[in-house]
C-alpha cells in the first residue's frame, strides 16, 4: 500500500490505483497522511476540509465521510487503516507508506552525507527524494489554513533539498548543467539568496568570472527592488572572492565542522502528544524562536525531545537544569554542541561564529532559572545566525521580540459522561492511558468498567498534568484507584491555593505534597536531602548524605524509586539516579525549611565528592584509568558544586587540596581552563601560605595546566615556584616532577638542550627516590624531545627503555605514549609500516582511555604516514581529525604543526587557498606563543611554503596568509574540505 501526496493524491495497492469516490474522502485521507503518525482532532479536520467555514452539521458530515472512506478501504483490502483516537482520527500506516515521509527521510540522509563531504552519496539520496515529486502537494484540493501551512512547509523542504542537490553536484564537478538549471531557478525564486550563491559558484567553477560577477549584480538588483535590502554575507563574500580572482572559494559541498550532540533517549514511552509535536514542528518552520511554557511537570522537556527527534540530524540539545551561574550559560551551550575552547575568546562570540553558517534547531531545555541570560544569548544568536531556529522550554517566556509562546496543554481528560462507556471509552484519553501505563501493578491491569468513574475523577482532579498523574499512578502500590480518587480533596494535602499559585501549579504541588506526605518522617528527610545533588548521583553518594543509615541506603533508595520520587537510569555497567527537576525543586524547598539539615546535607555532599577526588587521583595512571575518568566525568556537576562549597566554607588547604586532586582529571578530559581556574583561585585565597606538601603539589598541577594552555610565562612561574617549594621540603619526587615540567616547557619553546638537561635531572631524581614510574615518564619526555629535535637514535633508545618500564607497571597511558613517539621515530626514518602499526596501537589505547590529547597526537602521526605513502585523501581525513581534537582541547602549540601538515596535503590541488590560510594560521599561532618550528618538522614546512609559492600568485598567497592569521583556533578545522 502506498499513499502519494506529492502531486495529485493517489492510493495504490500493489499496481492498482484505488478510486476513493469523492473529493472530501480524498482530502480526508490526504490530511491524515500529511500528519502521519499524529492524531488529527475532529475540529482540525473540520477546519481543513471546510476552510474554516463549516456547515452547521460539519461534525456529523465528517463522520459520514470517515465511514464511507473506511468502506472504500475495506473493499481495497485495507481494514483498520483509519483508527478513532480521541480527540479525532489517525492513520495506522508505516511512515514509509507515504511518499512525503520517504521524501523527508531521503532528504535528511542526503543533507547529512553532504555535511560529511560524501557528495556522491548525497547526490544519489537527494535526487531520489526529488524524483518522488509529481506536482504540487495534494493538487486539486481546497484546504484550510493549517493544512496549507503544512503544504508550504513541504514545498520549502523541496526547495531546500534542490539547493542541497545542486551543492552536491557542484562538489562532483558538474558545474555546467547545474548553472543552466540554476538560471531557471533564480528566475522563479529571485529573492532566494542561496540559489544566487550556487549559481555564482557554478560560474566561478566553470571559469566564467564575468558571469559570476554579473550574477551578483542581478541578485542585488532583485533584492533591492523587492525588499529594499542589500545582499547577505554569503553573496558579499562570493563577490569579494571573484574580485580577488579566487576560483576555489565558496565550495558549497564542504562539510560543516561540528560535533553532533546526543539527544536524550526517554526511559518510558511517550503517551499522547503526537498532535502537539506536529503543531510545534510546524510553528518552527515559520518562526525562529518558539518557547514551550507551562508549570514544571507539564511535559515540556518530553515534548521538546520528541520534536527534536522528528527534526532530523541537524539538532543541538542543551539541558540547562544543572547550570546555576548565568555567566556559564554560553560556555555550557558551547560544550554541549562540541565547540572547542579558545583561550581569550568570549564563549558567546565563539557560538555566533560556530552557528553562523549552520541550519540547526537548537533546544534550550529548562531555562526558567536563567531567563535573563537565556534571553540575551538567544537575541545574539538569532541576530548573527540566519539558519538557526531555537526551541526553549521554560515556565515563562523569555520576553524576546519575535518569540512565539506555546503553552503545553494538559493531556486529554475524559468528560464525566464518558464513564458510561466503561474502560474502553475512557481508555482512549491520553491522561487515562498515561495513568494505566505507569501504574504497572496487577490490581490496575484487572480494572473493570465500574472503575471508569474513579479514573475520570483522578485524571480530571489532577488537570491532566503528566507529572501529577505519574505520581498518582505510583500510589497504586498502596491504594486502589477509588481510594486515590477519594483523597484528591483531602484537607491535609497541599493544593497550592494560596497567593501566587495558579490552578495547574496547585494540582502539581498537590501531587508532590501528597507523595511527600505519605512518607514516614525519616523518608521525608532522606528525600529532601537528595536536592543537594546536581545532574544525578550514584548509590555511594546517597549514603554520604544519609549518614544515619548508610547500610540501608539501597533499601531506602529503592523505596523512593518505587514511589516515582527518584528516577533510576540504567547505563552499561551502572545505575544512576536523579530527581525530576520539579521534584528536586520541591525537595529543595522542603530542605530549606530545615536550616540545620540543609547545612549538614551540603557539607556531607561536598565532603563526599572531595573524598572521591582524593581517592581517584592517585589511580589516574594505572589500569583502572578508563573507569575512573568516566566516573569523574559523569559527576562533574557535583564536583563543581562541592568545590564551590569548599571555596565558601573551607578556603585554604582543604579547598586547595580538592582543586589539586581534580587537576589531572581536568588534564585528561581537556578541561584545562576550568581546572586551572579552580587552582589559581584556591591559591589566591591561601595567600602567603608557607611551604607545605599541599602547596607544592598544587603549584605543580597548576603549572601543568597553564603549560597545556600554552601559557608558558605562567607555567614557568608556577613551575619554578613548585620546584623551590619541593626542594625546601626535601621532596625529591615532587622536585623531579617540577623538573620534568620545566623540561617540557623548554621543549615547546624550542630550547632542546635546556629541555634535555631538565629531563636528565628529573630522571636522576626519580631514580634516587626509587620511583620507576616517574623515571619512565622522564625517559619518555627526553625521547620525545630528541626526536622532535632531530636525534632519532637516542630517541628510540630512551623510548624503548621507558616502554619496558610502563609495561611492567601496567600503565596504559604510558605504554600508549611511548608507542606514539616510537611511531614518530619510525615515520621519520622512512619505516611507514612499523610507524602505522605503532600509531594504530597507540590510538586504540588512547581511545580506550577517552584521552583526546593522545588521540589527537596518534591521528597526527597516522596522517603523516598516509602522506608518506602517497594517500593524500586519507592523510587529510586523519589530520583533520587531529586538528579538531587539538583545537577542541586548546592545544595551540601542536595545532600549528598539524595545520602545516594539512597545508602540505592541500597545496597544489583545488584547495590551495585553504592550504595557504592554514599555513598563515600556523604562523600566527607560533608568533603569539613565541615558539619555533621543531627542527624535525622544518624540512616539510619549507617544502610546503615552496609549493604554495609555486601554486599561487604573490597577491593571492599573501591575502590567504593574512586571512589565516586572523582566524580563531576554533575556525581552523572548518578550512579543511
Amino acid at each position: 500500500m502506498e499513499i502519494r501526496l506529492l502531486g495529485p493524491l493517489e492510493l495504490t495497492v500493489g499496481d492498482r490505483v484505488v478510486p476513493l469516490g469523492g473529493a472530501r474522502r480524498g482530502a480526508l485521507l490526504g490530511l491524515l497522511a500529511l500528519r502521519l503518525p499524529a492524531v488529527v482532532s475532529v475540529s482540525q479536520l473540520v477546519d481543513d476540509l471546510w476552510c474554516e467555514r463549516p456547515p452547521p452539521a460539519a461534525v456529523s458530515s465528517l463522520r459520514a465521510h470517515v465511514s464511507r472512506l473506511r468502506g472504500v478501504l475495506d473493499d481495497a483490502g485495507l481494514p483498520g487503516l483509519i483508527a478513532t483516537r480521541p480527540p479525532g482520527y489517525a492513520l495506522c500506516a508505516e511512515p514509509g507508506a507515504v511518499d512525503a515521509s520517504r521524501f523527508h527521510a531521503l532528504s535528511v540522509q542526503g543533507r547529512a552525507a553532504l555535511d560529511a563531504g560524501r557528495v556522491d552519496e548525497a547526490a544519489r539520496c537527494l535526487r531520489a527524494a526529488l524524483e518522488l515529486w509529481r506536482g504540487e502537494v495534494l493538487a486539486g484540493y481546497v484546504l484550510g489554513e493549517d493544512a496549507r501551512a503544512e503544504i508550504v512547509r513541504l514545498a520549502e523542504e523541496r526547495l531546500y533539498t534542490s539547493e542541497s542537490l545542486y551543492a552536491a553536484e557542484l562538489g562532483r564537478g558538474q558545474h555546467g548543467w547545474v548553472a543552466a538549471e540554476l538560471e531557471t531557478m533564480v528566475a522563479r525564486y529571485p529573492l532566494r539568496e542561496r540559489l544566487w550563491e550556487l549559481l555564482m559558484t557554478a560560474y566561478l567553477r566553470g571559469g566564467r568570472q564575468g558571469d559570476a560577477l554579473a550574477g551578483y549584480r542581478r541578485a542585488r538588483e532583485a533584492l533591492v527592488a523587492a525588499l529594499g535590502v542589500e545582499p547577505g554575507p554569503g553573496l558579499r563574500r562570493l563577490e569579494a572572492a571573484i574580485l580577488r580572482g579566487d576560483e576555489h572559494v565558496g565550495d558549497p559541498a564542504a562539510p560543516v565542522a561540528r560535533r553532533a550532540t546526543v539527544l536524550p533517549v526517554p526511559i518510558t514511552a511517550l503517551v499522547g502528544r503526537q498532535e502537539e509535536a506536529a503543531e510545534v514542528g510546524k510553528l518552527l518552520t515559520h518562526h525562529r524562536l518558539v518557547t514551550l511554557t507551562g508549570v514544571g511537570g507539564s511535559g515540556k522537556t518530553r515534548l521538546a525531545i520528541e520534536i527534536a527527534h522528528r527534526a532530523g540530524p541537524e539538532v543541538g540539545f542543551v539541558d540547562l537544569s544543572a547550570v546555576r551561574d548565568p555567566l556559564l550559560l554560553p560556555e555550557t551551550v558551547g560544550t554541549a554542541l562540541g565547540l572547542p575552547e579558545h583561550p581569550g575568546a568570549r564563549p558567546d562570540e565563539l557560538l555566533s561564529r560556530y552557528l553562523g553558517p549552520l541550519r540547526l534547531l537548537l533546544v534550550l531545555d529548562n531555562c526558567e532559572h536563567l531567563a535573563g541570560a537565556c534571553a540575551a544569548l538567544v537575541v545574539r544568536l538569532l541576530g548573527t545566525c540566519p539558519g538557526l531556529r531555537i526551541l526553549v522550554t521554560s515556565t515563562g517566556t523569555l520576553g524576546v521580540l519575535g518569540e512565539v509562546a506555546w503553552p503545553v496543554p494538559p493531556l486529554s481528560v475524559p468528560p464525566p459522561d464518558a464513564a458510561a462507556g466503561g474502560l474502553t471509552e475512557v481508555g482512549g484519553y491520553d491522561a487515562v492511558r498515561l495513568f494505566l501505563d505507569r501504574a504497572s501493578v496487577p490490581g490496575v491491569r484487572s480494572l473493570r468498567d465500574a472503575d471508569a468513574a474513579a479514573l475520570i475523577t483522578v485524571c480530571a482532579g489532577l488537570d491532566g498534568l503528566p507529572l501529577a498523574i505519574e505520581l498518582a499512578a505510583a500510589r497504586t502500590t498502596v491504594l486502589t484507584v477509588g481510594e486515590i480518587a477519594g483523597r484528591l480533596n483531602d484537607p491535609g494535602l497541599l493544593r497550592g491555593s494560596g497567593p501566587g499559585h495558579r490552578a495547574h501549579h496547585g494540582a502539581l504541588r498537590q501531587a508532590m505534597a501528597w507523595s511527600y506526605g505519605l512518607l514516614d518522617p525519616g523518608s521525608r528527610s532522606r528525600f529532601r536531602r537528595l536536592a543537594v545533588f546536581h545532574g544525578g548521583f550514584a548509590l555511594g553518594a546517597v549514603g554520604a548524605v544519609w549518614p544515619e543509615s548508610p547500610g540501608q541506603a539501597v533499601d531506602h533508595l529503592s523505596e523512593l524509586v518505587a514511589k516515582s520520587l527518584v528516577v533510576a537510569e540504567h547505563r552499561p555497567g551502572e545505575v544512576r539516579y536523579r530527581l525530576l527537576e520539579t521534584l528536586r525543586r520541591y525537595a529543595a524547598e522542603q530542605l530549606g525549611a530545615v536550616p540545620d539539615e540543609l547545612t549538614r546535607a551540603r557539607a556531607d555532599h561536598a565532603e563526599h565528592y572531595q573524598r572521591l577526588a582524593a581517592t581517584t587521583d592517585p589511580d589516574l595512571r594505572g589500569p583502572d584509568l578508563d573507569r575512573l575518568l568516566g566516573l569523574l566525568a559523569v559527576e562533574h556537576d557535583n564536583l563543581r558544586a562541592a568545590l564551590a562549597w569548599h571555596a565558601a566554607h573551607r578556603p585554604g588547604e582543604p579547598e586547595l587540596g580538592f582543586a589539586t586532586d581534580l587537576a589531572r582529571y581536568c588534564h585528561l578530559r581537556g578541561r584545562y581552563r576550568e581546572g586551572r581556574r579552580w587552582l589559581e583561585e584556591a591559591l589566591g585565597r591561601v595567600g602567603g601560605m608557607p611551604a607545605s606538601p599541599a602547596l607544592a603539589r598544587a603549584l605543580n598541577r597548576v603549572a601543568r595546566l597553564a603549560f597545556f594552555e600554552c601559557d608558558y610565562a605562567a607555567a614557568t612561574a608556577h613551575g619554578e615556584r613548585a620546584l623551590a617549594t619541593h626542594r625546601e621540603l626535601a621532596d625529591v619526587p615532587g622536585a623531579a616532577a617540577a623538573l620534568g615540567l620545566l623540561g617540557s616547557i623548554a621543549r615547546e619553546r624550542g630550547h632542546y638542550d635546556v629541555s634535555l638537561s631538565w629531563h636528565r635531572r628529573s630522571a636522576e631524581a626519580y631514580r634516587s627516590a626509587g620511583d620507576p614510574g616517574g623515571e619512565a615518564t622522564a625517559l619518555q619526555l627526553a625521547g620525545f624531545t630528541h626526536w622532535l629535535g632531530g636525534d632519532l637514535s637516542e630517541a628510540e633508545r630512551l623510548l624503548d627503555r621507558a616502554l619496558g618500564r610502563f609495561r611492567q607497571l601496567e600503565d596504559p597511558e604510558g605504554v600508549a605514549s611511548c608507542r606514539l613517539h616510537l611511531a614518530a621515530v619510525s615515520h621519520y626514518r622512512g619505516d611507514q609500516v612499523r610507524a602505522r602499526s605503532l600509531a594504530e596501537r597507540a590510538l586504540a589505547g588512547f581511545g580506550d582511555l577517552g584521552f583526546d590529547e593522545g588521540r589527537a597526537w596518534a591521528s597526527n602521526i597516522l596522517g603523516l604516514v598516509e602522506q608518506a605513502e602517497g594517500a593524500p585523501a586519507a592523510a587529510i581525513t586523519r589530520l583533520r581529525l587531529s586538528l579538531e581534537l587539538h583545537c577542541g582541547i586548546g592545544d595551540r602549540w601542536r595545532a600549528a604543526s598539524v595545520a602545516e601538515a594539512l597545508a602540505a596535503s592541500l597545496a597544489g590541488g583545488p584547495d590551495t587557498v585553504a592550504a595557504a590560510e592554514l599555513f598563515g594560521a600556523a604562523n600566527a599561532i607560533r608568533a603569539v606563543l613565541g615558539t619555533p618550528v621543531p627542527p624535525r618538522e622544518r624540512p616539510a614546512r619549507d617544502a610546503t611554503a615552496a609549493a604554495l609559492r609555486a601554486a599561487l600568485p604573490d597577491r593571492e598567497r599573501y591575502a590567504a596568509l593574512d586571512r589565516g592569521e586572523e582566524l580563531l583556533l576554533a575556525d581552523l578545522p572548518g578550512l579543511v574540505p
